[in-house]
C-alpha cells in the first residue's frame, strides 16, 4: 500500500510540474461567411413575367480556400499587418500555422491561426480577415461597375428605340389623319419589331438594376468577432495532477509486479 501512496504523491508532483512547464500555444479563430449576389431571371408566360432568384457566391468556397493559402495573399496580409513574421507563419510550404475549414452545408469558413505569440496570432487573424473582406469588396465593386456600364449602354439604346418608335407612329398618319395603307403596313411591322426589342431591353435593364440593389447583394462578413484562446496539453492544473496520479499508480503496480517477479527468480 505504501508504494501506491508514494506513486500517487510523486505522480501529483510530476503532473504539477508538467502543467507549469508545458508549452502554450495561442489559437486565433474567425468565422467568415462568403458573400452572395442574387440575380433575377425573367421568363415571359402569357404576357406576364415571373422572376426566379439565383444565388451566386462572390467566390466558390474552394476558390476562397486556395486564395487564403496563396503566396500573394499571405504577402498582402503581412504587408497589411506590418509584420514580416506573418509571412513565415502563414506559409503553407513551411508548416503553416493557418488552417481553413469549410462549415458543412453552408457558405461559411472557420479560419484559424496558431502560434506561441498571442500578439502575433491576433495580428495575423485580424489581417487575414481584413484582407479577405477587402478582396471580396473589390470583386463586388468591379461587378457593380460592369452592371452599371451595361445599364448605361441599354439606356442609350432604349432612348434611341423610343424616339424611333415615336417617329414611325407619327409617319403612319397622313395629314388628313387617315392611315396610309401601303406605308402603314410596312411601318406597322417595324413598330412591332421595335416594340419587341424595346420590351426586352427594358426588362433587361430592370433586372440589372435589381441585381445591384443592396437587397440583392450580401457582402462577405465576419459572423462573430475574432477570438483568441490558449491551447494546452492540460487545460487545468487539476487535470495535470490527475494524469500524474494515475501515472503514478500505474508505475507503482508495474513496480510491484517487477519486484515480485524478481523475488521468484531469486528463489
Amino acid at each position: 500500500m505504501r508504494k501506491y501512496i508514494i506513486g500517487v504523491v510523486l505522480g501529483l508532483l510530476v503532473g504539477a510540474v508538467l502543467y507549469f512547464v508545458q508549452p502554450i500555444q495561442w489559437k486565433g479563430q474567425a468565422l467568415v461567411r462568403v458573400g452572395q449576389i442574387s440575380q433575377s431571371q425573367s421568363q415571359s408566360q402569357s404576357q406576364s413575367q415571373n422572376q426566379n432568384q439565383n444565388m451566386f457566391s462572390i467566390e466558390p468556397l474552394s476558390t476562397v480556400v486556395e486564395r487564403l493559402k496563396s503566396r500573394s495573399f499571405v504577402l498582402a496580409v503581412a504587408e497589411r499587418a506590418k509584420r514580416s513574421e506573418i509571412e513565415e507563419l502563414l506559409n503553407v510550404d513551411k508548416g503553416s500555422g493557418l488552417t481553413i475549414k469549410p462549415v458543412r452545408n453552408s457558405d461559411s469558413l472557420i479560419i484559424s491561426v496558431v502560434n506561441p505569440s498571442s500578439e502575433l496570432v491576433q495580428a495575423s487573424i485580424d489581417s487575414v480577415v481584413a484582407e479577405l473582406l477587402s478582396k471580396h469588396d473589390a470583386i463586388l465593386i468591379a461587378y457593380q461597375a460592369d452592371i452599371r456600364k451595361e445599364l448605361s449602354r441599354l439606356e442609350l439604346e432604349i432612348d434611341v428605340l423610343s424616339k424611333r418608335m415615336d417617329t414611325l407612329i407619327d409617319s403612319m398618319t397622313i395629314a388628313s389623319g387617315k392611315p396610309a395603307e401601303e406605308r402603314g403596313l410596312a411601318v406597322g411591322f417595324e413598330v412591332i419589331a421595335i416594340q419587341h426589342d424595346l420590351d426586352y431591353k427594358l426588362n433587361r435593364a430592370s433586372i440589372l438594376r435589381e441585381s445591384i440593389s443592396s437587397a440583392n447583394i450580401r457582402p462577405t462578413s465576419l459572423i462573430e468577432p475574432t477570438s483568441i484562446s490558449q491551447q494546452r496539453i492540460f487545460s487545468t492544473l487539476l487535470r495535470a495532477c490527475l494524469f500524474g496520479a494515475l501515472l503514478g499508480v500505474l508505475l507503482s503496480v508495474l513496480w510491484g509486479r517487477w519486484i515480485r517477479q524478481e523475488g521468484r527468480i531469486q528463489r
